[in-house]
């Protein structure tokens, strides 16, 4: 049998950064995960050998035993003592983007793992030990992520914001922007995750809007420089409101139609932008596009 997935990618609507605990900073954000993701294929083996290959973006990077979807096939493996598997995935979520890459994937790997396996457990405490963002995106959709990003609160909301993503060349390091920003400690306004989550559950986008923001994206922006040309982009453009998500490096605008939003991207893209067009999407509620192969 074989197990087709998808993980979906995530972005801060917003990221509010408080003072670190033992090395770590606490975070208080409202996240959404979006129509763009890496596929997951699993099947199962006969021994006890663990086989992960990635294709697509970054691949020279990510094939090897040290990447989180190895990790996460491995401690399934060893938590619920099954035998060894094959997997594939398909990358199309950008590396160090802010994006939730790597969460997404041991997010997926687990799910798809779950299913091919028939296991019914909670796989969350495994998936918070490999990735912040990890554990919130097994579900994904609106959410409040909290402390280290292990404190998930769904926020029931049937909204639809349409985003339009501006990828840079190069990444940022999410340590390096974490530094950074100890060192700038900029007095930037927090967002006020309240409202943000009455606008989102009354579908009020303007009020969305308002409240949008990012502590990180001075500390990012100052190490990598090609965002802020890509903010300026965005703003050309008449948004809502523009943003950064995650450590960056990809910056996005919130538009108020999808056809709004696919006037823009097409626009960028005349103009030498990398830039995407999607929704905000729920994926337990999203039609199901998985398929089981005998």
């Amino acid at each position: 049998m074989r197990v087709h997935t998808k993980a979906y990618a995530k972005i801060n609507l917003s990221l509010n950064v408080f003072n670190s605990e033992n090395g770590y900073h606490n975070l208080d954000s409202v996240v959404s995960t979006v129509d763009l993701y890496d596929e997951i294929i699993a099947s199962k083996r006969k021994d006890d050998r663990v086989n992960v290959i990635m294709r697509g973006i970054g691949e020279d990077v990510l094939n090897g035993s040290n990447n989180n979807a190895y990790k996460a096939a491995m401690l399934f493996k060893e938590t619920f003592k099954t035998k060894g598997m094959d997997i594939k995935i398909v990358k199309n979520i950008p590396l160090a983007g802010g994006l939730g890459g790597s969460s997404a994937d041991v997010a997926g790997v687990l799910n798809a793992l779950k299913e091919l396996f028939d296991v019914d457990a909670d796989v969350k405490p495994l998936a918070d030990r490999l990735g912040s963002d990890s554990g919130y995106l097994l579900t994904g959709g609106f959410a409040k992520i909290s402390g280290r990003g292990e404190v998930v609160e769904p926020i029931l909301s049937d909204v639809e914001l349409w985003i339009v993503l501006v990828y840079s060349e190069t990444g940022v390091n999410t340590g390096d922007c974490f530094k950074k920003y100890d060192e700038m400690q900029s007095a930037q306004k927090q967002s006020d995750n309240e409202k943000l989550i009455n606008a989102i559950v009354g579908g009020d986008l303007l009020s969305v809007a308002k409240e949008v923001g990012n502590d990180l994206a001075g500390p990012a922006i100052s190490l990598c420089d090609e965002m802020a040309k890509n903010l300026n982009a965005l703003k050309a453009l008449s948004p809502l409101c523009t943003s950064v998500s995650g450590s960056g490096a990809t910056t996005f605008a919130i538009f108020e139609t999808r056809e709004l939003a696919l006037w823009a991207r097409d626009k960028l893209l005349r103009q030498g932008y990398n830039a995407e067009a999607v929704p905000t999407v729920n994926p337990q509620k999203a039609k199901k596009r998985r398929f089981l192969f005998a």
